[in-house]
């Protein structure tokens, strides 16, 4: 009999299945969101500045660590288990770095292209997964990836005016290299953390990097804007749902899909994400076209080929 690979859902257990596909469609209508409120955290609907990114990103991993810390008070133990630096590494490569170079990048570039630049996990984590993990990744996974990014590329490209020309280039490598490190707290969780509950490996992971968030709040004017700067509230607000729904809640249910299924499962929420930029656009007046719908339908087939029994 084979041995089952630790690179997909097993066949046999349904429920489970269905489960995983719940929760990866629930994360990516959270994070499909986050462009948005990011965007609103930087400035106002009439495109007055609030905050710079890096207090955005401050923002972000306070108000989430501080949402999770009446909820791991209970577990703070796994802290003496030798799992320091592992949720070290999550808490920065998973939390901090991409909060503050997503922030930082959507100064520059549209949320549109940051969705789409964000459809790169999959292949950084595979890529990851095979240099430093002999993970073993199946010729058809690999097709599955292209497919998908490839639906992912065109979704966008189809979703709005997007004028590469006039891209910063510099600032469209800041979402690759956070795209990056997402992959690395993706292939550290599935080797390093898999023993520990979903809830654990995000509040510890927070909370080990809210004081980066704590110290860039207190040592710049954000507290002076949030008293005197019109639409400052707003801003906060946007940028709080983002830290409680999106780094937390979403992060709790993203860690344990990657515990039970893969690196490669759970990072296919990002193909998702687009849809859920397409959604927004609707509500905001825009047409769906008939590409649109090829393209939502190719990235679909896509994660269908990368979890393919």
């Amino acid at each position: 009999m084979k041995a089952k690979s630790k690179n997909r859902i097993p066949v046999k257990d349904s429920p489970a299945k269905l489960r995983h596909w719940v929760m990866l469609l629930i994360t990516a209508v959270i994070w499909g969101s986050s462009f948005i409120l990011i965007k609103r955290g930087l400035y106002t609907s009439d495109g007055r500045e609030l905050f710079t990114p890096i207090q955005v990103g401050a923002v972000r991993i306070t108000v989430a660590a501080l949402f999770m810390l009446p909820i791991i008070l209970n577990k703070l133990d796994v802290l003496k288990n030798g799992k320091l630096r592992y949720l070290i590494a999550v808490g920065l490569f998973g939390n901090a770095i991409p909060a503050f170079l997503f922030a930082l990048a959507q100064t520059e570039i549209s949320s549109s292209v940051a969705g789409m630049l964000n459809a790169l996990v999959p292949i950084f984590s595979m890529l990851i997964g095979l240099l430093f993990f002999a993970i073993r990744i199946k010729r058809i996974q690999v097709v599955g990836l292209l497919i998908g990014l490839f639906g992912a590329v065109g979704l966008i490209s189809t979703g709005g005016t997007i004028d590469v020309s006039n891209m910063n280039i510099a600032y469209a490598l800041l979402v690759v290299v956070a795209t990056v490190c997402y992959a690395i707290s993706l292939n550290t969780i599935k080797q390093y953390l898999q023993e520990e509950s979903a809830i654990a490996i995000t509040g510890l992971a927070l909370l080990l990097v809210s004081p980066i968030g704590l110290t860039i709040l207190i040592s710049t004017d954000f507290f002076y804007k949030i008293e005197n700067l019109p639409g400052a509230w707003t801003g906060f607000g946007a940028i709080s749902i983002l830290a409680i729904l999106g780094t937390a809640i979403a992060l709790m249910i993203f860690n344990k899909m990657v515990k039970e299924t893969s690196t490669i499962f759970a990072s296919s929420v990002t193909y998702l994400i687009p849809l859920i930029a397409i959604f927004w656009g609707i509500t905001d007046g825009e047409i769906l076209t008939i590409t649109q719908v090829l393209c939502a339908f190719t990235m679909l087939g896509g994660i269908f080929l990368i979890n393919r029994p």
